[in-house]
């Protein structure tokens, strides 16, 4: 772990850098050769999502003893991110370059242990990053293995991605294509029967949990939800939940690219069905 009070005290290689809630830190294609840790607080990275439109995609979120830009102690590069103030922070700034050189060669103690915690934060990104790459591998490998895009195999392919995501609980809710706002839930792995023929009402068209604890659908603590988007059509909500444990950051983003991979196997149900009544109208 690295050390913030020590580092804090070293007044004379790093600085505090406060930031008011939504302030920037660097934008896109800024050029800023500091490396910081955060203090206290929370800092998102934010990338654009059409470039020249002020419209951001948050990549990840970063707390307390979190690490940013570790790659300006070797290099000075356009930033590829811009870095946002989640809520009111401090961070400890110190600039690569002769002025690290100079923390190195008179605190090696210190250096020490800074490099220490930069090589442990390194590797839980590289296991965090393997985790969802192994993952999105296996839901993968299991929908190229179906062969009959039905119901029952939806469900099938939601029991094998429970299994991969490691969740106590997860749900299924198709969204009424015609009628807006209902949504039915198809399937609970939390219930004794976890096929679900339940119509629920989401008036924001988001997943309302306090309705769902209103008619008494038990969810465990700590959830998430994601979106069965597919061309803009939403096609429902794929959600996982937990009894003890808090989702990190890269769970989210593995629901979500799982939610990507689900939905497809929705759509060619529904093409398949649609082409099944053409042909039966065909016939008659």
């Amino acid at each position: 772990m690295i050390p913030l009070k020590q580092i804090q005290e070293k007044s004379e290689y790093f600085t505090t850098v406060s930031l008011k809630k939504d302030e920037i830190l660097f934008e896109e294609w800024d050029i800023d050769g500091h490396l910081y840790i955060i203090y206290n607080g929370s800092i998102t990275i934010e990338q654009s999502v059409h470039y020249g439109e002020n419209t951001f995609k948050i990549l990840s979120s970063l707390q307390s003893w979190d690490i940013i830009w570790e790659q300006a102690l070797i290099e000075q590069k356009p930033k590829e991110v811009r870095v946002r103030a989640e809520s009111d922070s401090q961070l400890l700034s110190i600039r690569g370059g002769s002025a690290f050189e100079t923390f190195v060669k008179n605190e090696p103690r210190l250096w020490y242990t800074v490099m220490l915690g930069i090589i442990s934060l390194s590797n839980e990104r590289i296991l965090k990053s393997n985790k969802e790459i192994t993952a999105n591998h296996e839901i993968n490998l299991a929908i190229s293995k179906i062969k009959d895009f039905s119901l029952d195999a939806i469900y099938k392919l939601i029991i094998i991605i429970q299994g991969i995501l490691e969740v106590d609980q997860i749900m299924y809710f198709e969204k009424n294509l015609v009628m807006d706002h209902y949504f039915k839930l198809r399937y609970d792995s939390y219930q004794a029967h976890s096929v679900q023929n339940t119509i629920l009402k989401f008036e924001n068209n988001q997943v309302d949990f306090d309705l769902l604890e209103k008619e008494k659908i038990h969810t465990w603590k700590y959830h998430l939800s994601a979106p069965l988007s597919l061309w803009d059509i939403n096609h429902g909500f794929l959600v996982i939940a937990r009894e003890n444990k808090v989702f990190q950051e890269n769970e989210e983003k593995l629901l979500r690219n799982t939610a990507g991979s689900l939905v497809g196997v929705i759509h060619q149900k529904k093409l398949i069905e649609e082409q099944r009544n053409i042909d039966y109208m065909k016939n008659i």
